[in-house]
């Protein structure tokens, strides 16, 4: 049966390459991934969405008098339009949202992870792109999680090395998107038309280490701004990052430097740590918010953590526990304070009670601040936004900042200069360039480590496993393909049925 699969013809083709170090040949590194061009084409070409996709950017408003302008699909942003004009008539935008985060296979011993990296556009309705059964979000390859090897290598040169090896990879895997972008692509759309598509990276998903690394930026700053660390809790953001200033701070270092360890602190100076080049785009400017790292996993896991510093935890925990049970609002038996290992989901139904439960415990201050982050994270995802809604993200951030050094005074915290708090000055702009933030969200890819990593990892035989995950992937979209097929066939068939079964008009 599986070679009768593995003969089936597909709109995939798996490659495979080797990135090596020129002074350590025999450690090769493997790459896996597909092309990005064939996979995009797979997606405009899929008629189940064929009559939902949208080619053109959009201005929404909400009144006639176009007073407040409307964001919530991605084209409906900013960013649509200023790359639609740089674009030659009649061609069309494709905007490429690339995601890449690491993941672990094994639970308990073994230590083994997945690198992969999933690919989406921006055409394609949101609605449809959250769900995993629609598949609009594919996987586009696995990047290589094999350990530097070398014993004679210090700890920077290492992680130097580290660096190097993701750079690269992402440099041979999206080769293909430089040259259609910039030239454009015929590509046979679902709806039956034939368009020129530039392929165009808009948003680039990822948790804030994976920011700093795509972007070559120094762990503990902006990725988006040139803030200093020491300066990430000012209220207002400094000039922007560019693609062109990071490789030039690289290329100065580069030819001012004699050593590794030289150039490691010349770029070190400028906050830069190290990029990969695309037409129309800027990285820095691909970098995203991410509601679930950034502020479940971030913002408010520092909230709770600062709570133990402000009152007992056996006090939070009996206030949490006396809680009278609601509809929609989990009950913590057991408190909060024991638990490890907290999920996404937890620190939501967390949030939903922890302030009531401060109420009389904390300077009114703090009550003020912490009112004013969960407001901020609440706005933060509405699945449409206004210029009136952002202005009150905007207000519940500037009255944080406001009451935010009674943390301080408290002996909480020495400082808040944090750079997932000061990602929170990024987010109103992010908004009108990309739409509402339900657009590029981790949590929707953090679902597909599931389908693409965890399970294909038990279709192997944990030895050599990346090959065998990829055959076992490519048999099981096959098979979900060839069981599209019959639906879409059987659907057709009942249609006919009905229309031969309709009177005829007298």
């Amino acid at each position: 049966m599986h070679q009768t699969i593995d003969h089936v013809p597909t709109h995939t083709e798996w490659r495979t390459n080797y990135v090596t170090f020129p002074d350590n040949p025999d450690n090769k590194h493997l790459l896996q991934y597909c092309c990005p061009v064939k996979l995009i084409e797979s997606l405009l070409g899929n008629p189940t969405w064929s009559e939902e996709l949208v080619f053109v950017p959009q201005k929404e408003y909400f009144d006639r008098q176009r007073s407040r302008r409307i964001y919530n699909e991605m084209w409906t942003g900013k960013w649509w339009y200023s790359v639609q004009s740089l674009l030659p008539q009649g061609a069309t935008v494709a905007p490429v949202i690339i995601a890449t985060d690491k993941t672990q296979l094994t639970q308990f011993s073994g230590g083994k992870s997945a690198y992969p990296i999933y690919i989406t556009l921006g055409n394609i309705p949101r609605r449809i792109r959250r769900k995993p059964s629609q598949q609009a979000m594919l996987l586009l390859g696995y990047l290589s999680v094999d350990k530097i090897m070398g014993s004679n290598l210090t700890k920077r040169e290492k992680s130097s090395r580290v660096q190097w090896l993701f750079h690269d990879s992402m440099r041979i895997i999206l080769e293909p998107l430089k040259e259609a972008g910039r030239k454009g692509v015929e590509m046979d759309c679902g709806d039956g038309y034939v368009r020129r598509v530039h392929p165009i990276l808009a948003c680039y998903v990822a948790d804030y280490p994976e920011q700093c690394l795509v972007t070559c930026t120094k762990y503990g700053t902006c990725p988006k701004c040139r803030s200093e660390a020491k300066n990430l809790g000012s209220q207002t953001p400094e000039a922007p990052c560019t693609q062109k200033w990071t490789l030039g701070v690289i290329n100065q270092a580069k030819a001012a430097s004699s050593t590794l360890s030289e150039f490691h602190a010349k770029c070190m100076a400028e906050d830069v740590s190290g990029c990969v080049q695309h037409p129309f785009c800027d990285i820095h400017h691909c970098i995203t918010p991410d509601i679930l790292h950034q502020l479940y996993q971030g913002i408010f896991k520092h909230m709770v953590t600062w709570c133990e510093d402000l009152m007992d935890p056996n006090e939070l925990d009996a206030r949490i526990r006396s809680l009278p049970p609601a509809y929609g609002v989990r009950h913590f038996k057991n408190g909060i304070s024991a638990m490890s290992q907290i999920s996404g989901k937890e620190r939501k139904d967390m949030a939903r009670i922890l302030l009531a439960c401060l109420v009389g415990k904390v300077p009114r201050g703090v009550i003020l601040t912490y009112h004013a982050l969960l407001d901020f994270i609440y706005i933060s995802q509405y699945p449409t936004h206004d210029d009136v809604t952002l202005g009150y993200l905007q207000d519940s951030l500037d009255l944080y900042h406001k009451h935010k050094s009674v943390l301080v005074n408290l002996g909480v915290r020495d400082h808040l200069n944090i750079p997932k708090f000061h990602s929170l000055l990024h987010y109103v702009d992010a908004i009108k360039q990309f739409g509402a933030t339900d657009n590029y969200n981790t949590e929707a890819f953090e679902r597909l480590h599931i389908d693409v990593a965890k399970e294909a990892w038990r279709g192997s035989n944990k030895r050599n496993a990346m090959p065998q995950m990829v055959a076992w992937l490519e048999r099981v979209e096959k098979v979900a393909g060839f069981s599209h097929y019959l639906q879409q066939l059987s659907k057709h068939s009942v249609e006919d049925e009905i229309g031969l079964q309709k009177p005829h008009a007298l």
